[in-house]
């Protein structure tokens, strides 16, 4: 039984294109979606299906409280997204601020889960702009991958997805799948 069945939680402010980039990763290769709650902490957004493998997508309705509750629903999350999750992804995009999450992006940086940091919606930005701030990411996730995507142009979404098959091929194991 090769199965590989990997977790992998999207983290990131409301606004970033969390739901886009989710239905471009899922896209064809959708299997299921589902917005019934899983637990009371994540809800699976979409799982896919491979012949050796299964990504199982989640993410939070915390996120999308109110503006005050936002940074205490995302410190919750963040702990628990670093517990439970094989994977994580960790939305931006080219016009957010870098400082406005400094304590939620210091947790994650003490982890060793696999980060992959997302840069969203380069298509609306230049090229400098966009290598500045994958530059700035690095410095403020040395562990982690930066990839400048657009989830609108489908741009590098595939590189993602390899990416996160990649760990699911290589270092999960296969005994927590899904039915």
């Amino acid at each position: 039984m090769g199965h590989k069945s990997g977790f992998v939680n999207i983290i990131g402010n409301p606004n970033v294109g969390k739901s886009t980039l989710m239905n471009a990763m899922v896209g064809e290769k959708l299997s299921i979606i589902t917005s019934k709650m899983q637990t009371t902490r994540h809800r699976i957004k979409g799982i896919v299906n491979g012949e050796d493998f299964q990504i199982i997508y989640s993410d939070t309705p915390g996120i999308l409280k109110p503006n005050y509750k936002l940074q205490e629903s995302m410190m919750k999350f963040v702990s628990t997204a670093l517990v439970d999750a094989d994977i994580i992804l960790y939305v931006t995009d080219v016009v957010e601020d870098f400082e406005k999450n400094i304590e939620y992006i210091e947790k994650i940086r003490q982890n060793d889960i696999p980060i992959l940091v997302l840069l969203n919606k380069i298509d609306l930005s230049n090229q400098e702009e966009v290598e500045s701030k994958m530059t700035r990411w690095r410095e403020l996730l040395p562990n982690a991958e930066v990839f400048p995507i657009s989830a609108t142009e489908n741009f590098n979404i595939d590189v993602v997805f390899n990416r996160i098959l990649h760990y699911c091929r290589k270092v999960l194991p296969s005994s927590r799948k899904m039915n």
